[in-house]
């Protein structure tokens, strides 16, 4: 299964709404799948959860990140009740049903390159998909895509975006937040070169720097292309779903199709994201026929 983000997604409807059906079928035949995801919808921290994907890494349990908010629970992940747990900044837009955020990982490759990653290894997958590269999640607790019932809170997802995108300030909010990311990921890079060793720090932040002037270059251009053609580029919404998925709670990737602003950014997720149309139009058919048997999904 392959997304190119290049190419009209309508293109590949049929190929994704079987696999989004295929991956819906995997999901709720799991043994024990309907007990975890009621202790995950119940925020139930003694639940051992083995099924269920993209929760709060353990050694993060009871801590709290970002100097932010309260500790991390056991049943939370990283999305959950976003709000509480990251600055104002974070939040582009909110409505009573979702929140609109960028995607915390830089959108250029050449900050996540084995070159200058602090591992020396290939990190490029990590980075963003597109210069621009949002996420809308709900503010309720809902899982994946698999395993959502009803079609019209990923509707509202979209009319959230779209409602946000077409507001006078949202252009400078999404390159600032996106500009936020990118030094973010220049200074977690430099202060582990710090920790890491001492003797090669000052070679490694050198050509950190000189990487990372090249990135700013980039994404100013980029930034004055957005502002420029805002009414005219394709923009694109996919889903990962369970269990190609990384964070454990419904989110929609936003997205810039044209190449040009995915010159520098990771193409490793396309063959794993679905169309918005696709999973809009199984959520449909299946809340469709629920409704000719007289069944009610919440």
């Amino acid at each position: 299964m392959s997304l190119s983000l290049s190419t009209n997604m309508s293109i590949l409807f049929t190929d994704h709404v079987h696999e989004f059906r295929r991956l819906r079928a995997e999901f709720w035949n799991t043994p024990g799948v309907h007990e975890e995801l009621k202790a995950y919808e119940a925020c139930d921290n003694d639940h051992e959860y083995k099924i269920l994907k993209g929760l709060v890494p353990k050694p993060l349990v009871g801590r709290v990140t970002n100097d932010f908010g309260p500790a991390w629970q056991k049943s939370d992940t990283f999305f959950t009740d976003f709000p509480t747990h990251n600055v104002p900044q974070r939040v582009l837009s909110s409505t009573e049903h979702s929140h609109i955020i960028c995607n915390v990982a830089c959108h250029d490759t050449r900050l996540y390159s084995s070159d200058v990653d602090p591992s020396s290894s290939d990190k490029t997958a990590a980075a963003g998909m597109s210069y621009m590269h949002l996420l809308v999640i709900p503010s309720s607790k809902v899982y994946n895509a698999v395993s959502h019932l009803n079609p019209d809170l990923i509707t509202e997802m979209k009319t959230h975006f779209w409602d946000f995108w077409v507001r006078d300030d949202s252009i400078n909010k999404i390159n600032r937040a996106i500009h936020d990311a990118m030094e973010r990921r220049y200074a977690e890079v430099a202060d582990a070169y710090q920790r890491n060793d001492n003797s090669t720090a000052p070679r490694r932040l050198a050509h950190l720097d000189a990487v990372m002037e090249e990135c700013r270059i980039s994404a100013v251009n980029f930034a004055n292309t957005l502002r420029a053609t805002r009414n005219s580029v394709d923009v694109v919404y996919g889903f990962h779903s369970h269990p190609h998925h990384s964070v454990g709670h419904l989110h929609m990737h936003v997205l810039l199709a044209d190449p040009l602003f995915r010159t520098n950014s990771t193409l490793a997720h396309d063959r794993k994201t679905l169309s918005f149309e696709a999973v809009e139009h199984v959520l449909g058919a299946e809340e469709a026929e629920s409704k000719s048997y007289g069944i009610r999904h919440c």
